[in-house]
């Protein structure tokens, strides 16, 4: 009775398998875990498990817009599950065009997709008015003969290069008094201008532009009067007749922008008042006849800075000349900051130093030559004045030689800050007679603010006989 059993259930499982197969090859429809033999009639493939998972392909996606590391052509609806990559973990599908994450759909309120022109709000005298509060998403390139008014609202793109701005007519695509947000989308103003908007100083007003390409326009444009901030970070520039104008803004940030060699004339101006200007790396390529940055307009700002950016090509890197409100420190450009600030200055005509009283100093006499000077001025003989705009440690080193009117007679010379002596700095030196020169070395750290001086003094430990310093070099470094 067993082995017909056995023989039994050998059998049904054969047939149970023939049954399969030719379902799968008649059908084909496959079912893979549970309960094998029962497959839903329109499913084509189903899986079935209490305690088993579907594990899908894993790789590491770096870029939503390349099949990579798939090859070839991907049809839409290939899905993967992306596992340390640069983009998030997660299951992602392909729609024909790029990478999108698989899950809930988002729904907002204040969100609207922008295939086409008609998408924005109806234009009202040539201008439209984006709806306060509302993100726009730009889908695609988007023709437009009407002016936009950013209202505050934020206009993206999902990829720069695919979702575009082209602006056709003659004005500019972005104007108004309002600011906004500007994100992942090519900008081009064949005959116009990208930008002309004055905030009028509102405080409040900011304009973020971060990722774009800027290109083939006519001019880049003019943004004028933002109380607040004006950041333009990552984007790039090319082939622009004319660049951006910013005039009269609080703080201007322009961070790792690349202007190409095809921009012509000057890249970005400066004109009016700032209170801080910073261009931040990126890279500036100039021809022939063009200019990277101009600061010729600038009428008052408080702190600038150009630090680790590139500058090159054989055109003019900067038109104006710094002030000491700016720390400059960039390849192409002259370091310029007060951590170099320094100059010399020397004895051309020797002059007696007529001593009053015993041990009490005197400026020394002479007249001086100023050299070397950055961010010191020499104001009047045997003095050196910091111009700077904040404070600074400097090492100071005077060399001198000497006669005197009397025969063995002892004298202190020292370094003066502001007219109080620098005890520290004090060098005593014994002259023997009125035709013998001696000479004396003085150092000493000093910590100068704007408008501090130094000066060296002489003082007679001995009587109130005179001295002559036929030669004195002051530096400051």
């Amino acid at each position: 009775m067993v082995h017909l059993n056995a023989y039994k259930m050998k059998n049904s499982i054969l047939s149970m398998t023939l049954v399969l197969i030719t379902m799968t090859s008649i059908n084909a429809q496959v079912k893979i875990g549970d309960n094998p033999g029962t497959i839903n009639s329109n499913s084509l493939l189903e899986l079935e498990s209490t305690n088993k998972g579907f594990l899908p392909p894993r790789m590491a996606l770096n870029n939503l817009t390349l099949v990579a590391p798939l090859t070839g052509t991907v049809p839409a609806g290939m899905l993967i599950y992306s596992s340390g990559g640069t983009e998030a973990d997660g299951y992602y599908y392909w729609d024909g065009i790029k990478w999108l994450p698989l899950g809930p759909a988002i729904t907002r309120d204040n969100y609207v997709l922008v295939k086409s022109a008609a998408d924005f709000p109806a234009p009202v005298a040539g201008v439209i008015t984006l709806g306060a509060g509302i993100l726009y998403e730009v889908n695609g390139a988007i023709t437009l003969a009407d002016r936009i008014d950013l209202n505050t609202c934020t206009l993206f793109g999902q990829g720069a290069t695919e979702d575009q701005l082209i602006y056709t007519g003659t004005a500019e695509l972005f104007t108004g008094v309002n600011g906004g947000t500007i994100r992942r989308l090519t900008m081009i103003a064949p005959a116009g201008r990208i930008f002309n908007i004055n905030a009028g100083g509102a405080v409040l007003a900011n304009l973020l532009v971060t990722d774009c390409f800027l290109l083939s326009s006519s001019d880049v444009g003019t943004i004028r009067g933002f109380g607040g901030y004006v950041y333009f970070g990552n984007n790039g520039f090319y082939a622009n007749t004319n660049g951006v104008t910013f005039q009269d803004c609080n703080y201007v940030y322009l961070n790792n922008s690349v202007w190409d060699v095809s921009n012509s004339n000057a890249y970005e101006t400066f004109t009016g008042a700032f209170n801080a200007v910073q261009i931040l790396g990126g890279s500036r390529n100039v021809a022939t006849g063009n200019t990277a940055v101009n600061i010729a307009g600038i009428t008052s700002l408080t702190n600038g800075s150009i630090k680790v950016a590139l500058f090159l090509g054989v055109g003019t890197y900067i038109a104006g000349t710094f002030s000491n409100a700016w720390e400059v420190e960039s390849i192409g450009l002259k370091t310029e900051k007060d951590d170099v600030a320094g100059g010399n200055v020397y004895i051309t005509t020797p002059a007696s130093t007529s001593i009053a009283t015993v041990n009490v100093p005197l400026k020394i006499a002479g007249t001086t030559t100023a050299v070397n000077l950055f961010r010191f001025t020499a104001p009047g003989n045997n003095r050196l004045t910091y111009t700077g705009a904040k404070l600074q440690n400097f090492r100071v080193i005077c060399s001198a030689t000497a006669t005197a009117v009397s025969s063995n007679r002892y004298f202190s010379v020292y370094i003066y800050k502001n007219g109080i002596k620098l005890a520290e700095s004090a060098q005593t030196m014994k002259l023997p007679s009125g035709v013998a020169a001696g000479s004396i070395t003085l150092s000493c750290n000093v910590s100068l603010a704007p408008n501090d001086y130094i000066e060296v003094w002489v003082e007679n430990n001995t009587d109130n006989s005179g001295i002559t310093f036929d030669n004195v070099n002051l530096s400051i470094h």
